[in-house]
């Protein structure tokens, strides 16, 4: 039993460290949607990076946790933690709370996302509307301007 809490308090510890690492990512997200909203876009790919950095430490963490959380349900002899008595291991609900509430994280940070998204698309659509603009204002400076009318090589002809 004392190898089951040991094993509870390790993923938890895991859980804990995942969870600072999603209120990074939160809160370079709200970077990135300050950028945006100011139109400026400047640092996007640096927050993009250093948001990678950090999903790559939660790949690393997910790893070590699916390991010691499969080795944890072996011990218990149970296949789904819903099997597991809270009673006896008051801790796994602790755990159970730190999921829910990863995932809770999780789903705030992907509808910031995908607000994100739709407003980089129509900054991107703006853009190629002003290039499109600047491409049609270009052929129409050319259609007034004076072409160069080379008189060279006109003979006339006179025939009696």
């Amino acid at each position: 039993m004392n190898n089951v809490n040991d094993i509870i308090i390790e993923l938890l510890s895991l859980l804990k460290n995942k969870l600072q690492l999603f209120r990074d990512i939160m809160e370079i997200t709200l970077e990135q949607k300050k950028d945006i909203e100011e139109n400026e876009a400047n640092t996007i790919e640096e927050l993009v990076n250093k948001k990678q950095s950090i999903i790559d430490s939660i790949d690393e963490i997910d790893r070590t946790f699916s390991e010691k959380f499969n080795f944890l349900k072996k011990q218990l002899k149970v296949n789904s933690m819903e099997d597991v008595d809270f009673i006896e291991y008051p801790m796994l609900k602790t755990l159970k709370l730190n999921v829910e509430e990863i995932m809770s994280l999780a789903q705030s940070i992907m509808q910031i996302e995908e607000s994100n998204k739709e407003k980089l698309v129509g900054i991107i659509n703006g853009i190629k509307k002003e290039m499109k603009q600047l491409s049609v204002g270009k052929k129409s400076i050319k259609a007034y301007e004076k072409s160069d009318i080379i008189n060279d090589g006109i003979y006339i002809d006179k025939r009696k």
